[in-house]
């Protein structure tokens, strides 16, 4: 099937996805997952709904994976389940190697290592805090490291393309790209080894939506950081991701490099996906 991609402005500038190494090591690896939930249908009927199910993939340092799908497909779901903000049914979620519970040692090492970075950073940053406070706020239970926190802010701005002067600000003083700038510089204090990035950019023009992907590969590029991309923006993946999971009511139906799976689509789901990209040429007609 051919097709046609929706110009996204601005989408310059930073070396795109690299090809998947073959053989690379595993940094992230999800083996079997399955999350489903009580749904009421009537008075007293309940039945379950599989929100994920028996889901397996893995992510290698230095790799962005995309997730697509519509809403409702459990693409969220699986972002929360991997960083522990929801308890799996059963499967398993394994970080460098060794096997993830929910005891508080794993949790601590969860949070060492992967950081999620929330849709909407209104909601996200608390409008009482500084930047400085809000950026290093992992810092405030390490008392050892109360004297570096304005220092490490100044370098988290820098990280972020921000001038450091800015970590006296209030959210409210900012753009929304900038507040989201902010939202990624909290989850990078810690410099973690995997992001989950939540629809991030959805709400944003497509100028500062290009700033932050941007962001992206070049925060990839000086520290090698993972990152799991939660969208359902094909074009937004496919500039961003070497790789790509589709996922249809909580399952993934087809995963590849993005090339392969956008440019050769398998499943009927995923050329149903395909066929909803506008043309790049907005003097064709986009049919209904």
């Amino acid at each position: 099937m051919a097709v046609v991609w929706l110009c996204c402005v601005g989408f310059v500038g930073v070396e795109g996805p690299e090809p998947t190494q073959t053989g690379a090591s595993t940094l992230l690896s999800v083996e079997g997952l399955n999350k489903s939930y009580s749904v009421r249908r009537g008075w007293r009927k309940t039945s379950r709904v599989d929100a994920v199910a028996d889901a397996s993939f893995a992510v290698s340092p230095g790799e962005f994976v995309g997730i697509v799908g519509e809403s409702g497909s459990g693409k969220s779901t699986i972002g929360r389940l991997i960083m522990g903000l929801e308890a799996a049914d059963s499967g398993t979620i394994t970080l460098d190697g060794a096997a993830l519970s929910n005891s508080k040692e794993d949790w601590r090492r969860r949070i060492a290592s992967i950081q999620f970075v929330f849709q909407d950073p209104r909601s996200a940053l608390n409008p009482r805090r500084r930047v400085l406070s809000l950026t290093t706020q992992s810092w405030e239970a390490k008392p050892f490291l109360q004297t570096d926190r304005k220092r490490r802010a100044r370098e988290l701005m820098e990280d972020v393309g921000l001038s450091p002067d800015m970590i006296e600000r209030y959210p409210r003083q900012m753009s929304g790209g900038q507040r989201q700038r902010v939202n990624i510089a909290r989850a990078l204090c810690e410099m973690p080894k995997l992001l989950i990035a939540d629809e991030i950019v959805s709400g944003l023009d497509v100028l500062v939506q290009a700033q932050i992907l941007n962001l992206l590969l070049a925060l990839r590029k000086e520290h090698n950081i993972g990152l799991l991309f939660i969208s359902h923006d094909l074009a937004v993946v496919r500039y961003l991701c070497s790789r790509v999971l589709v996922m249809q009511r909580g399952r993934i139906v087809e995963s590849g490099p993005t090339e392969t799976v956008f440019g050769a689509p398998v499943h009927p789901y995923t050329s149903e996906l395909l066929s909803s990209v506008p043309p790049e040429d907005w003097r064709i007609q986009w049919p209904a």
